[in-house]
């Protein structure tokens, strides 16, 4: 069942602001690791193919999404697609974002697409983020 993209809000199946403890009741079996030594410990719910990072107050803040997930912001399909397709489809639709060396951020709906070659032409999607409103300063 594909995840959709709430625009600054989150995911239809995972809202910014939520507890850990509730996501991780609702989601199923999952595995903790750190980016950093420091840094707060992200779940990532690896049959889903989602990643789950949290505030200081363990609340959803952050969501990553690679294969095997599917994800669509309205009708369009985003992961596992060609990123040029992906990028006219959204603008099709008036969804217009800033790209650079990494992908594009559509920061007004609040996610990202990353490829790791946006400028060729045979690039793909190969992973989306979904950010809370503000997460970027």
């Amino acid at each position: 069942m594909p995840f959709n993209i709430i625009p600054r809000k989150g995911l239809d199946r995972v809202r910014f602001g939520e507890g850990r403890m509730d996501t991780r009741a609702r989601l199923g079996q999952f595995v903790t690791f750190h980016r950093t030594p420091e840094g707060a410990p992200v779940d990532h719910y690896v049959k889903l193919g989602l990643m789950l990072s949290f505030d200081s107050s363990d609340r959803v803040e952050f969501i990553e999404l690679a294969e095997p997930a599917e994800i669509l912001f309205g009708n369009v399909s985003l992961l596992g697609h060609s990123y040029r397709r992906v990028v006219s489809e959204l603008w099709r639709i008036g969804v217009v974002g800033t790209e650079d060396d990494f992908g594009v951020e559509f920061r007004d709906q609040c996610f990202s697409l990353f490829s790791q070659t946006p400028g060729e032409d045979d690039s793909q999607v190969e992973g989306v983020s979904v950010f809370a409103p503000g997460y970027y300063g």
